[in-house]
């Protein structure tokens, strides 16, 4: 079922760098959620039972390319370090005396490399697989705090070529109708001729999520027929994908559409979709973006594949497919229940409990620098240009955040949301209401010491954040 006209989307989501990071030493915050006690709805199928930080801060250092190694680039600068006596894991990024010799050349001398270790609550190295990022990120019990009725946001942030939109999607890219994979043609993602073993988080993701669907839908008739006076309840999803791309919002589920060409021409591309703001429940949402109720895991699968290839790639100097725009896959979780004995009291009928939750997978356009990947296209330009200005906007939000008392953001002190489309859209989550998992990727070439400093200085800040998950009953 397509639901179209003005749908509600809420994303919560939320990235990590920010300017002028400071060098900041914290403790991993183990921030509670909290419970309304009208909403407090039992686990679906009673199997996952450990609790799951309400702000998770994760590195993942991705291995050194075959090409990065021809060029005589070494990993040395990064290391790893898990757990052990401490049971915490660290990533140590030491400088090599070429480092040391670009210190040199540094135009303002403000920034000198020295030895620095940055703690997270989960740091996987260059042999940990697809699954290993599943396990130790905790998803299985994220995805059962969704359909208890929290928001839950993944998001994935890094330079790029780092390895961000590997780890959300699996698919390896080849070439475009054309056959060449080039700088004037876009990278095909190969989504139907992927190892189950190198599918993605996003993948998996919607693989948990229908099984503990199909696990409710079993259990639930044997419970209203083993006890009469049992809550008739219902679930449905719905799916819905948007990607931002140079400050415009376009649906890749739409297939009419009108997206911008194969090298970033925005002549023939519509202007994209309105961000509005909803008072009553004060977040934004993007009007007239479609929304398909999924009743099975190949439906979810089938959008899902269909908008990747429609979303924004190409191939640049320093990423053969290289995400030109930040995407945003959303599923909500709707949630009916007849409340017993309301029929009594309620002259219309049963009374019906809603609950609406939503989880939010984003894999965000890498930062880069302009002179690196432009490769002389003007296009190329302005995407970088865009792509850097929208985190950098995210970076303020982050920051701002970060340096409030407590971390929350309930105080009086100004956050930017408003700067951009991706933090305007993102504000219910950085230091909201929702369950929140950051995935920082890092690339391990000692050639990209200071993008890698860069990263962990600002997700180390946005560790500081603190967010309070409630469950979202519908108040009416």
């Amino acid at each position: 079922q397509l639901c179209t006209s003005t749908t509600v989307i809420a994303l919560q989501c939320r990235a990590m760098e920010v300017p002028e990071a400071e060098e900041v030493v914290c403790d991993l915050q183990d921030a509670k959620p909290t419970e309304t006690a009208a909403a407090n709805i039992d686990d679906t199928a009673g199997h996952v039972s450990s609790d799951v930080l309400a702000v998770q801060v994760c590195v993942r250092v991705r291995p050194l390319l075959d090409r990065e190694s021809s060029e005589g680039h070494t990993s040395s600068t990064v290391h790893v370090r898990l757990g052990g006596s401490t049971g915490v894991d660290s990533v140590a990024l030491t400088p090599t005396g070429a480092n040391y010799e670009d210190d040199i050349a540094d135009r303002d001398c403000r920034r000198v490399r020295r030895s620095q270790e940055f703690a997270f609550n989960t740091v996987l190295g260059p042999e940990s697989s697809q699954q290993d990022v599943w396990e130790r990120l905790k998803l299985d019990i994220l995805i059962n705090k969704v359909l208890q009725g929290y928001h839950a946001t993944l998001f994935a942030y890094g330079q790029t070529g780092s390895g961000k939109t590997f780890t959300m999607e699996g698919y390896s890219y080849g070439p475009g109708r054309g056959g060449v994979l080039d700088a004037s043609s876009k990278p095909r993602a190969r989504v139907h001729e992927t190892a189950p073993e190198t599918l993605g988080l996003v993948p998996r993701a919607l693989k948990s999520l229908f099984a503990r669907l199909n696990e409710f839908k079993s259990v639930a008739p044997a419970a209203s027929s083993a006890d009469s006076s049992a809550e008739e309840e219902s679930l449905c999803v719905r799916l819905s994908f948007l990607q931002i791309y140079q400050e415009r919002i376009y649906d890749l589920l739409n297939p009419s559409s009108n997206l911008p060409g194969n090298s970033g021409q925005m002549e023939d591309a519509g202007a994209g979709l309105r961000l509005r703001w909803d008072a009553s429940k004060e977040l934004f949402y993007v009007e007239n973006l479609f929304e398909y109720e999924c009743i099975s895991l190949e439906d979810a699968l089938r959008h899902y594949g269909d908008g990747i290839q429609r979303k924004q790639m190409a191939s640049t100097s320093m990423n053969i497919a290289s995400s030109r725009s930040h995407s945003l896959l959303v599923l909500t979780v709707v949630r009916r229940s007849v409340i017993p004995g309301s029929e009594a009291v309620a002259a219309k009928g049963a009374a019906i409990r809603e609950v609406v939750s939503s989880l939010s997978l984003v894999d965000l356009a890498g930062s880069e620098r302009a002179a690196a990947t432009n490769d002389g296209k003007s296009e190329r330009f302005k995407e970088t240009v865009n792509i850097n200005q929208s985190l950098f906007a995210l970076r303020r939000v982050i920051t701002a955040l970060s340096r409030r008392e407590g971390g929350h953001a309930d105080s009086e002190q100004h956050i930017p949301y408003r700067d951009s489309k991706l933090t305007s859209l993102l504000q219910h989550a950085i230091g909201g209401k929702s369950y929140m998992v950051m995935l920082a990727c890092l690339s391990p070439a000692d050639k990209y010491f200071e993008e890698n400093l860069s990263t962990l200085q600002y997700a180390t800040q946005a560790a500081l954040i603190k967010n309070e998950p409630v469950i979202n009953l519908d108040p009416k």
